[in-house]
């Protein structure tokens, strides 16, 4: 595989590549300038597909792991491949044609912040430039610190976050400013060495100082003539919310060159099936307690706020603004003022100058005092049910225009500002931003979740593969330390977890065991052989501490956690322990324990790092279960429909989970269908009853959700033969988006067209009918009725004539809702590309099938992200859009016809129109809107583009809102790979 010349001359691979392996070294040609970025999950060979890639390049390549376990797995396949053992070395002091180290032998920094001695240097850089010697900068900057040392710490602050952001941009000899001597003594040896390719194992480490330290090195080798070709390998991408680290990351490796989706993996045999499940719970009593007193404390306070005579009066003058035009526009005196008859016109000038608000104003108006006369002139259909966030909305804008300008309303000022951050909200002169909500912790660490777990573990345990369960249960944190002063409340976490688990009779017979950084706790009737078991595999004395209730705590002096967690995780593999309880700091990336089948994720964690590593945790395959299936669990804490609290937080959260992840889809079918998103946890009778409970149906409970969950749940093999494992897959994914296939007649309704059609022909009959009539019979000697009945069918033909071609063309369309529904993708393809959104769109790539009562828009190719977005907007119930697209009627008859000018008259009304809602990607420009609109017309069919402003805009959106449901309510959008 290698020239004869290069350092890997003779190293020759001789297996079988699996087919993600060939793609990769096929697609990604030999001789880049730029670095490979490859991510893979674990299990799916990338030390062998790294070996292959650098034995390609041909330089004397560095590999760099984050631990040592995985420093020697590189080494032991490169001797496998190599024909000489020297060739592979995992000692610095000597490099080889592959040397194998860990980050952390590179990346030793200086003493302190690494960063802070580069900012205080490019400080008096600035300061020289703007025209100080170097000398008077220094003197500056040092009584800078003396006199005003928060002022200086800000500025090192901002210029140290300045640095990270472009720091693995710098030129090495800046770089070298932040290593210690001996890192770079090494970097320089490994330079010296002439290695030309640096292949980062893990690579989602490379934050931060490590980066740097990748960054010096590929600088030094690329200052010394050489290639420095970076070959990044990870299972994980790290997360934007990283910052600067991410940036750097970035800078480093670029985008992805080539992705291997985890189930290509497990199709091809190397890793287990899985399938991801969800279980709904709803807070125990004295949660439930707290968050009906939250929400009841919100809204006095609101109310408390807003229905002051200050806060009406601010109401008032929000929905009845005075007049400009008028002679004097200033207001009237808000203590005096007498409040004149509400306006129907002053409301119409405040719904132009800002929609959202009014609206707000108003439904809170309603809410708060409905005996007010300005109540009379706001419709109950416009100004609808008042919600939370209208409350808040309000609360905010009034303290900002209100209070914070007013000395002497700081009293008030202050008390709405600490009393809103008892609810997580931060009141700041820009406005209301959510903050720590205690709402969202009472759900996210609700008790509730731990006595799901212990559930979950008897259905599992209750199936015909309970036997063989293996369990973890991860949480985030050991205790938490959030408390809401409930009597008898315990602080979440795994301590809490695994109290209920050691003392449950079911999930006691697991004989469970706790693992934190400083703790292990095993049940009190097996303690002692668990201390001789795990001292027999550490090779030191384990001590069982005194102590009463159901367990006890282990003492291992000396033993590092390693070795702990790979005691333990030997005794999950003889089956000696089959529940363990930790957290995902300890039991997430680098735990491998391949017996372990069941996860049961307790944590609130959703980034793209994170999620898929937990999953990771239960897919390795197992040799003692050669049919392993993996069942990887999410809990869910839902406020009940009938509180009428808002909070979606914990959907939020399971939702973004969720769309992490690909896996079999939940619905019943034979298709072994891989979706990203809700779909592969829920099947739809299951996302149709969460929506009720999260729309708060009455009818909706979250019981009836659970029970739906359980009869769901499929047996593992099902899930194994659904998988199809070794059959033949297309790598591939496709954003889906499910419209219902009824809602076609809605958007093209040729009823409409023809009850406009008709009104006009019996009119213009009359009138063509007489004049001919008349004019006929002065020649003819013809019955006058006779002739005004035979003219009159001739006009009725004639001017019904221009109806046929619109009225064929919509019936055309109803026939063809696949039709209809792929020109609606396109049209906002074309419209994207046109604003430069995104590259012109390959229009074969959009395809529509049905499914039932449904239909599947599936969108392939180059920015279909962002025009599946779009569409999805496009099909939904507008919330505040600028534009709205009427879609139910069509231009009737030639511009000069009767009927084209009845035609016109009827669209003013515009009660019972079909409105959709223009992207707000799309409306942010007026001319995108009308390109949409015209593509729209193209692709479609009726289309007319309606700017929102006043009360008739507001009435639009309300008709908008009633406009019939197009998108499937259960799951709208995902993603289809395969």
């Amino acid at each position: 595989m290698a020239e004869a010349s290069t350092p890997f001359a003779g190293w020759r691979f001789t297996g079988v590549l699996r087919t993600y392996q060939r793609q990769v070294l096929e697609r990604l040609a030999p001789g880049s300038e730029d670095a490979l970025h490859i991510v893979a999950p674990p299990g799916s060979g990338k030390t062998l597909l790294g070996l292959l890639l650098a034995m390609r390049e041909g330089g004397r390549t560095l590999v760099l792991a984050p631990s040592t376990t995985i420093r020697e797995q590189w080494a032991r396949q490169a001797a496998e491949l190599a024909p000489d053992p020297t060739d592979v070395s995992t000692d610095p002091l000597r490099i080889a044609a592959l040397t194998a180290l860990t980050y952390q032998a590179v990346s030793v920094t200086g003493d302190g912040s690494p960063f802070e001695s580069l900012a205080r240097a490019r400080w008096a850089e600035e300061l020289v430039t703007a025209g100080r010697d170097q000398a008077s900068a220094e003197t500056w900057l040092a009584a800078l610190a003396v006199d005003n040392p928060r002022q200086y710490r800000s500025g090192l602050a901002r210029r140290v976050v300045r640095l990270r952001r472009r720091l693995a941009r710098e030129r090495p000899e800046t770089i070298a400013q932040v290593l210690h001597p001996n890192a770079v003594a090494l970097l320089d040896r490994i330079v010296d060495a002439d290695v030309d390719t640096v292949v980062l194992d893990e690579c989602h480490h490379l934050l931060d100082h490590w980066a740097l330290v990748v960054a010096y090195l590929v600088g030094a080798i690329r200052g010394r003539g050489g290639r420095g070709v970076v070959i990044g390998l990870t299972g994980t991408l790290p997360d934007v919310a990283d910052g600067p680290e991410y940036e750097n990351y970035t800078q480093l490796l670029g985008e992805v060159d080539f992705e291997v989706p985890t189930p290509a993996v497990v199709k091809e045999g190397h890793l287990a099936p899985y399938r991801d499940h969800v279980w709904f719970t709803e807070p125990v009593p004295a949660e439930a307690a707290f968050i009906r007193q939250h929400g009841d404390r919100l809204t006095e306070l609101l109310a408390q706020v807003l229905s002051t005579p200050d806060g009406i009066r601010y109401l008032e003058e929000r929905l009845q603004p005075a007049d400009p035009s008028a002679a004097d526009p200033s207001p009237p005196d808000r203590e005096t003022a007498h409040q004149p008859s509400p306006s129907a016109e002053a409301l119409e000038r405040a719904l132009s100058e800002d929609l959202p608000l009014t609206r707000s104003c108003g439904v809170v108006l309603r809410a708060l005092a409905p005996e007010h006369p300005l109540c009379a002139i706001l419709p109950p259909a416009l100004f609808e049910r008042c919600t939370t966030d209208d409350l808040l909305t309000v609360l905010a804008r009034f303290a900002l225009t209100r209070l914070l300008p007013d000395p002497a309303a700081r009293p008030q000022w202050l008390f709405v500002k600490r009393a809103l951050a008892d609810f997580g909200l931060l009141l700041t002169d820009r406005g209301l931003r959510r903050g720590r909500d205690p709402i969202e912790t009472t759900l996210a660490f609700s008790e509730a979740k731990d006595r799901a777990a212990v559930d979950i573990l008897g259905l599992e345990l209750g199936g015909s593969d309970g036997a063989l369960v293996r369990a973890a249960i991860v949480t985030d944190f050991v205790e938490h330390g959030n408390s809401r002063g409930l009597v008898g409340e315990r602080a979440a976490g795994a301590l809490r977890v695994y109290e209920l688990v050691v003392s449950d009779p079911v999930t006691a017979a697991l004989s469970p065991v706790l693992l934190t950084a400083d703790r292990i706790r095993v049940p009190a009737g097996s303690a002692e052989a668990f201390a001789a078991a795990i001292a027999e595999d550490v090779g030191s004395a384990v001590r069982v501490q005194d102590g009463v209730g159901p367990w006890r705590d282990l003492d291992a002096p000396g033993v590092g956690s390693g070795r702990i967690v790979a005691a333990i995780s030997a005794l999950i593999t003889a089956g000696a322990v089959r529940l363990l309880v930790g957290t995902r700091g300890l039991l997430g990336e680098g735990w491998d324990c391949p017996a372990v089948n069941t996860l049961i994720d307790l944590t609130t964690v959703t980034t793209a790092t994170g999620t898929p590593q937990l999953r990771g945790r239960t897919l390795r395959l197992d040799p003692a279960w050669t049919e392993k299936v993996a069942h990887n669990w999410s809990v869910t804490c839902l406020i009940p429909a009938d509180v009428a609290l808002d909070d979606a937080t914990e959907h939020r959260r399971l939702v973004r989970r969720q769309g992490r992840l690909l896996g079999l889809s939940a619905d019943d079918d034979s298709e072994g269908r891989i979706v990203r998103g809700l779909g592969n946890a829920l099947g739809r009778g299951a996302r149709e009853l969460l929506a009720g409970v999260l729309g708060k149906d009455p009818r909706a409970s979250i019981g009836a959700l659970q029970e739906q969950v359980r009869a769901d749940l499929r047996p593992r093999s099902l899930t194994r033969t659904q998988w199809r494992i070794g059959e033949p897959y297309r790598s591939e994914e496709r954003e889906v988006l499910a419209v219902r296939r009824s809602s076609a007649v809605a958007l093209i309704p040729t009823g409409r067209i023809l009850a406009t059609a008709v009104p006009g022909a019996a009119l213009s009959a009359l009138g063509v009918g007489a004049v001919m009539s008349a004019a006929v019979t002065g020649l003819v000697p013809i019955d006058p009725v006779g002739a005004l009945v035979a003219f009159g069918c001739a006009g009725v033909a004639l001017v019904l004539g221009g109806a046929i071609r619109p009225l064929t063309a919509a019936r055309r369309r109803r026939a063809d809702p696949a039709g209809m529904f792929r020109g609606a993708a396109i049209a906002v393809g074309r419209t994207l590309a046109d604003a430069g959104r995104i590259p012109p769109i390959d229009e074969t790539a959009i395809t529509v099938a049905a499914d039932g009562d449904r239909m599947r828009i599936e969108l392939a190719g180059s920015g279909r992200r962002l025009v599946a977005e779009a569409v999805e907007e496009l099909f939904a119930p507008p919330v505040s859009p600028r534009f709205l697209l009427r879609t139910d009627r069509a231009d009737v008859g030639r511009s000069a016809s009767l009927v084209a000018m009845i035609a016109s008259l009827q669209a003013r009304d515009l009660r019972r129109a079909t409105l959709l809602a223009v992207p707000r990607m799309i409306a942010r420009r007026r001319t995108d809107a009308e390109t949409f609109a015209r593509h729209w017309r193209e692709q479609v069919g009726a289309g007319q583009l309606i700017e929102l402003e006043g009360s008739r805009g507001l009435a639009l959106l309300a008709v908008a809102r009633r406009t019939p449901r197009v998108l499937d309510s259960a799951e709208p959008r995902t993603t289809l790979w395969g």
